[in-house]
């Protein structure tokens, strides 16, 4: 397994770029599609074993890593009203060591909708959210191979938190 990198950044109002997609709130209803999804977004780097990805879900939204802020969460929704993309904030989980206000548990987007913004869309309205709840530190694990998330929050000012930043 690669080491994980903790990127940071502070939040901001304001830096919408809604192009009036469709993002809607997480319902209880929508554990098992979501499920699915992550483990399709993932494919063979599934960071859960696949027979964990419901229960990973699941897990998140009940608050095991942290309680769930379901006003930062939220999905996006396609033509036929499937699940496209998701983003899933939590506070920092219970002994944390880290000084941020709120951390992105996941923000995956189904390979079939990828490169069109989808996440730069969830983003944006969580770090808008986050800012309007007086949240300013928002936090993301991302493993070290993972190229296409690292560069992703990367160019939207996230910086490598390290032990200096304690």
């Amino acid at each position: 397994m690669n080491p994980l990198f903790v990127l940071t950044a502070e939040t901001a109002a304001g830096g919408s770029t809604r192009r009036g997609v469709p993002l809607r709130p997480i319902k209880p209803d929508d554990v098992d599609e979501l499920s699915r999804m992550y483990h399709e977004s993932y494919a063979e780097s599934l960071p859960q074993p696949p027979e964990r990805a419901t229960g990973w879900i699941d897990a998140l939204l009940s608050g095991a890593e942290g309680a769930h802020l379901p006003e930062a969460s939220a999905v996006l929704t396609g033509p036929e009203g499937q699940l496209t993309a998701a983003i899933i904030v939590t506070e920092p989980a219970p002994g944390s060591d880290g000084e941020w206000d709120a951390v992105i548990a996941e923000l995956f987007t189904h390979p079939d909708f990828r490169r069109q913004g989808l996440a730069d869309e969830l983003l944006s309205h969580c770090l808008d959210t986050l800012q309007i709840q007086g949240r300013n530190t928002v936090a993301v694990t991302v493993d070290s191979g993972n190229f296409a998330a690292l560069a992703f929050y990367l160019s939207r000012d996230f910086r490598r938190h390290t032990d200096d930043d304690a």
